[in-house]
């Protein structure tokens, strides 16, 4: 199996480096595979016989990009002529995810499957913004596309959620999806402001220098769009009401607490097929979602605190449903795009 990696960031190294601990696991399926390029801003490095991870790690560390590998760099080379070259059997985007629009990891994926390689994303914007595009141009070719990497990491929200949908039906579903918000709301819990919060939630690297997506509610907003798409297609980002972070108050928090509830960052898909993101929110009479301090009772599932993400799927048959676990870090998304790998090989043996 040859695979090419597009993006090297945190994603992409933990990738590599897990990868080469999972080798006796695809051994099992009969697969070797052979990652025979990775794809940087700074351009590729291309390799028939699979590239050498500790050496491209210290070559992006040294020169900031794996182009200047000695193992067959390529500055000048981008995304789509790596493809068209490398010829792969799997596609792993890890590019970030672009605000705005599906960006160039779009054209990343439209471009291997017009190749004939399958597709792994961790990419959230396709997904978001244009799932139904994707998902038609992998079936015109006969190909897969998996991206369970994109929502909750490490944990397994869209392998579950296909596994409930067989003989039973998602009436809805809401979730605690972003690790950083979560954070941060917990430790102003405890006493600190949300500038003191976001400061230390930056210095133990759950956010970001630009936490924007997190704390808008933007990436909780990716998310469930993402799994509406994999209930039903037809969404994108863009029809989801939102509302961060950013608004409340300690006190906002003392005063639930004194009441038996905490406030956390939501996001909701409703039996009506209306996205929403809730901090707080009710319905009117008239059935429309109004967005504003939301709670949750004090020791009910969905109450995780930290960097834990929870869902609950409530489905026709079975009632609800509860994922909880850790969603966010590099090597938890990483785990994921392995795991999607393995089921593309298990796919293509059936």
């Amino acid at each position: 199996m040859r695979i090419l990696l597009i993006g090297f960031g945190n994603v992409g190294r933990a990738f590599l480096q897990l990868m080469e601990e999972e080798r006796r696991g695809f051994r099992r399926l009969g697969a070797d595979p052979r990652i025979v390029g990775i794809v940087d801003r700074g351009g590729a490095t291309l390799s028939e016989n699979g590239v050498k991870a500790s050496s491209l790690l210290a070559t992006k560390i040294a020169r900031g990009s794996v182009a200047y590998s000695e193992q067959g760099g390529f500055p000048s080379m981008d995304a789509a002529e790596a493809i068209r070259v490398a010829q792969p059997d799997v596609t792993v985007e890890a590019t970030p995810t672009s605000r705005g629009g599906s960006g160039p990891a779009l054209r990343h994926i439209l471009k291997a499957l017009e190749h004939g390689s399958h597709v792994v994303s961790a990419n959230k914007a396709p997904f978001a913004y244009d799932y139904d595009t994707v998902m038609r141009t992998a079936l015109s070719r006969g190909r897969i596309v998996k991206y369970s990497a994109t929502v909750g990491g490490g944990l397994p929200v869209l392998k579950t959620l296909r596994t409930l949908t067989v003989g039973d039906v998602v009436e809805g579903f809401r979730g605690v999806l972003n690790a950083t918000s979560n954070y941060i709301l917990t430790l102003m819990e405890e006493g600190r402001s949300y500038e003191e919060a976001l400061r230390l939630a930056r210095e133990i690297g759950i956010a970001e220098a630009d936490p924007t997506m997190d704390v808008s509610g933007m990436d909780t907003a990716y998310k469930i769009t993402i799994i509406a798409n994999s209930i039903e297609g037809g969404h994108r980002v863009d029809e989801v009401e939102l509302k961060g972070i950013e608004g409340v108050e300690p006190r906002d928090l003392r005063e639930a607490a004194l009441n038996g509830y905490s406030i956390r960052l939501m996001g909701e898909f409703t039996e009506e097929g209306r996205l929403s993101i809730r901090l707080m929110g009710e319905f009117t009479e008239e059935g429309r979602l109004r967005v504003g301090p939301s709670k949750l009772k004090r020791g009910s599932v969905l109450d995780v605190s930290g960097t834990l993400n929870a869902v609950e799927f409530r489905m026709r048959r079975a009632g609800p449903v509860y994922l909880l676990g850790r969603g966010a870090g590099p090597f938890e998304t990483a785990a994921a795009i392995i795991r999607d790998i393995f089921e593309i090989l298990e796919e293509e043996k059936r």
